[in-house]
């Protein structure tokens, strides 16, 4: 087999994966949509949070993981302040350009969600776990999750941010 239609036979393998994985997606992302709304619009006790008081260019806590209901502090995921901000810290940051390795980023999500139910959720993710953090795709102080509702043609847009169809 050509190394050309390798190629296309991937692409295939994979629009496929996606189309019979959205199908499942947008039943189960459907029902978490009446509670985003929900809480895009809520005050919740986390942005009351001492963190907050220097901290509000990064936002308040809008999202699903905001709620009263799973009694979240800033330090859940982000660690103890200690000395911070007189003194060095350890505290975790998020994102792809972090300073915190992309594996204590995920021990850190991995504490509440498992990746055995990730993976039946959204095949992505348990190929991406090792290299990624959750924040390279997921946003949780915004309102809504991006991923959340996302088109096919929108998922393979994210996709090809980092696959460009060149041999990996």
């Amino acid at each position: 087999m050509s190394t050309q239609q390798w190629l296309w036979s991937l692409r295939l393998a994979v629009v496929a994966c996606l189309i019979s994985f959205s199908a499942s997606y947008a039943a189960a992302s459907s029902a978490a949509d009446s509670s985003e709304k929900d809480s895009a619009t809520a005050t919740y006790q986390i942005n009351s949070d001492a963190c907050i008081k220097c901290h509000r260019r990064n936002g308040q806590m809008l999202g699903h993981h905001g709620q009263d209901a799973m009694k979240m502090s800033c330090s859940t995921c982000h660690g103890e302040q200690g000395e911070h901000p007189k003194k060095h810290n350890n505290l975790t940051v998020f994102g792809e350009k972090a300073p915190t390795s992309v594996a204590l980023q995920q021990d850190v999500c991995l504490k509440c969600h498992s990746p055995a139910k990730l993976g039946e959720r959204e095949w992505t993710h348990n190929v991406h776990a090792i290299k990624l953090s959750c924040a390279a795709c997921h946003q949780l102080h915004s309102p809504t999750e991006p991923m959340a509702n996302l088109s096919l043609k929108a998922r393979s847009d994210v996709c090809r941010r980092c696959h460009t169809g060149k041999q990996e």
